[in-house]
C-alpha cells in the first residue's frame, strides 16, 4: 500500500519504545513521515535526530489524533491503555491497523488480518519487529537499526574500566556489595540512580560494561553495544524478552529454588559472571 504518514504506537516501557523504533526507523529510511507514540522517548531526542515522538493521546482525543495516518502500527500488550486504544481504533474504522503480537491465541484474540504479525517466541522482540516491518513492507531484507545515535561529544566505551551499575531497589544493599567487589577487581563502579534517560544513556555509552536487573537500561545498553550482565530474578528468562542487539550475559537464581528470587543470587556469583564477561570481551577485541 502507498504510505506517506504512519503512526507507530509502542507499549509503555522504554525498552518497548526502543524496540518499536526499529519499525519507525525502517519506515523513515524510506522517506515516510513517522510519528512514534511513546511517553518517554522524548528524553532521548538528542539520540534520535529527526525522529518525531508524540505523547500517547487519551481516549477522547484518539479519533482526532489518528485520523490523518495512512497506517497505524500498534505493539500489542494487555495493559489498559493498549486495550482501550485498540477498542477505539476499531470503532473509528477509518484507517488500516497493523498489530504486532508478541503472543497470539485464536481463542482470546480477534481474528488476524493480512496486516497483523505474530512473533516467533524463539527470537528476541527486536528480531521479530525487524522481520515484521520488513514483511509488512514486502522486503526480503531486515535490519535491527532503530536510529539511535550518540551525540557527537560522546565516545563509545571511552572509560573501559568504568562499570555502569543500575541497582535493583529490592536488593539495593547487594548491589552496593557488587560495586565494592567490582572496585576491588580494579574497575570503577558508577551507580545510575536517576531516572533521567539521556544521562543514563551517556554514562552507559562511555562505560566499558553494564550490570543491572532485567530492566529498560539493560535493553538500552544492548542497543548501545555495551557488554551487559543482567542479574535476573527469573530462573529461565524468555528469549522473546531478552535484549536483542548486543547479546547480554545472564545470571539467574539457583534452579533448585521452587520460585525465582533475585535475593538468592549471591555477590560472588555475580562477580564471577562479570569476570567471565570481561574475559570474553577481551577475547573478541
Amino acid at each position: 500500500m502507498p504510505l506517506s504518514k504512519v503512526a507507530v504506537i509502542a507499549s509503555e516501557k522504554v525498552a518497548d519504545g526502543l524496540m518499536m523504533m526499529v519499525a519507525s526507523h525502517r519506515l523513515t529510511s524510506l522517506g515516510i513521515a513517522v510519528d512514534t507514540f511513546h511517553d518517554r522517548l522524548q528524553e532521548l531526542q538528542d539520540w534520535f535526530g529527526d525522529h518525531r515522538f508524540v505523547f500517547r493521546p487519551k481516549k477522547e482525543a484518539m479519533e482526532e489524533v489518528f485520523s490523518g495516518y495512512d497506517l497505524i502500527i500498534l505493539q500489542y500488550d494487555t495493559t489498559p491503555y493498549i486495550q482501550e486504544a485498540l477498542e477505539e481504533l476499531r470503532r473509528i474504522q477509518k484507517m488500516p491497523i497493523a498489530i504486532f503480537y508478541p503472543c497470539y491465541s485464536k481463542y482470546t484474540h480477534p481474528p488476524l488480518t493480512s496486516l497483523d504479525r505474530v512473533f516467533n517466541k524463539s527470537l528476541s522482540m527486536v528480531d521479530n519487529i525487524s522481520l515484521a516491518i520488513a514483511s509488512l513492507l514486502e522486503f526480503s531484507d531486515h535490519s535491527k537499526n532503530n536510529g539511535l545515535l550518540p551525540p557527537s561529544h560522546l565516545l563509545h566505551r571511552r572509560y573501559r574500566k568504568r562499570v555502569a551499575i543500575r541497582p535493583s531497589p529490592t536488593i539495593y544493599k547487594k548491589y552496593e556489595k557488587i560495586a565494592q567487589n567490582v572496585e576491588k577487581a580494579g574497575y570503577n563502579p558508577f551507580l545510575i540512580e536517576t531516572e533521567d534517560l539521556s544521562f543514563g544513556a551517556s554514562i552507559i555509552f562511555e562505560s566499558g560494561y553494564f550490570i543491572g536487573p532485567d530492566s529498560d537500561l539493560c535493553h538500552l545498553a544492548s542497543n548501545l553495544q555495551i557488554p551487559t550482565l543482567i542479574v535476573s530474578g527469573n530462573k529461565k528468562p524468555l528469549i522473546l524478552r531478552k535484549p536483542g542487539w548486543l547479546r547480554s550475559s545472564f545470571i539467574t537464581p539457583p534452579r533448585w529454588l521452587p520460585r525465582a528470587f533475585e535475593h538468592f543470587i549471591f555477590t560472588p556469583r555475580v562477580i564471577s559472571a562479570f569476570n567471565a564477561m570481561v574475559a570474553k570481551d577481551f577475547e573478541s577485541a
